[in-house]
């Protein structure tokens, strides 16, 4: 039996309950604990998973043109173990703890559909200042756009520069301990 409109009713029923979910969905904040994602770039408060990967609800983002420290990765200062890890994955608890945190996704996915990203915060390149700070390398088999802040670093002598500081390059390291060189 075809309603006035000439449409099935249960079709004008349909229509009417994905209009009414769209609607609902659409005007649910975003806080948080939920991101909003876009094709080319997600914004939120996210979870800091390690010093160069973050996490907006199940998107994992791992920071473009950078490579900082491994968990299993430890350097040495004067002689001792310094958890050179710790102190990358404290500074970008730090500089992603101040507020809504937005990636702009660049290159293509890796192949557990993780995305690269620049990371901004408060006008802040995230990627940028863990570079600046020396708790991050320039990975420049990715990209040359750190380059400047490394040598910044170097100069300063902070993070993994300081004098009496030995360390491996994090892709050095992951490629030697874990299956595929995969962050």
């Amino acid at each position: 039996m075809l309603s006035d409109t000439g449409r099935p009713p249960r079709l004008r029923k349909f229509w009417t309950l994905a209009f009414s979910m769209a609607v609902v969905l659409g005007a649910m904040p975003v806080g948080p604990s939920r991101a909003q994602t876009t094709e080319t770039r997600i914004t939120g408060t996210p979870e800091v998973i390690d010093a160069d990967i973050l996490k907006f609800g199940k998107q994992r983002v791992i920071l473009w043109g950078i490579d900082a420290p491994e968990i299993r990765q430890g350097c040495v200062m004067n002689g001792a173990f310094w958890g050179c890890h710790d102190a990358a994955k404290r500074q970008m608890q730090l500089l992603a703890g101040r507020g809504e945190v937005t990636c702009t996704f660049k290159g293509d996915p890796d192949p557990f559909g993780r995305r690269y990203g620049v990371c901004v915060s408060g006008g802040q390149d995230l990627n940028a200042e863990l570079v600046k700070a020396g708790l991050a390398l320039a990975f420049e088999e990715q990209s040359e756009d750190y380059m400047p802040q490394m040598a910044d670093a170097i100069t300063a002598g902070v993070g993994l520069w300081q004098v009496g500081v030995n360390f491996e390059e994090p892709w050095l390291f992951r490629r030697r301990e874990t299956p595929g060189g995969y962050r």
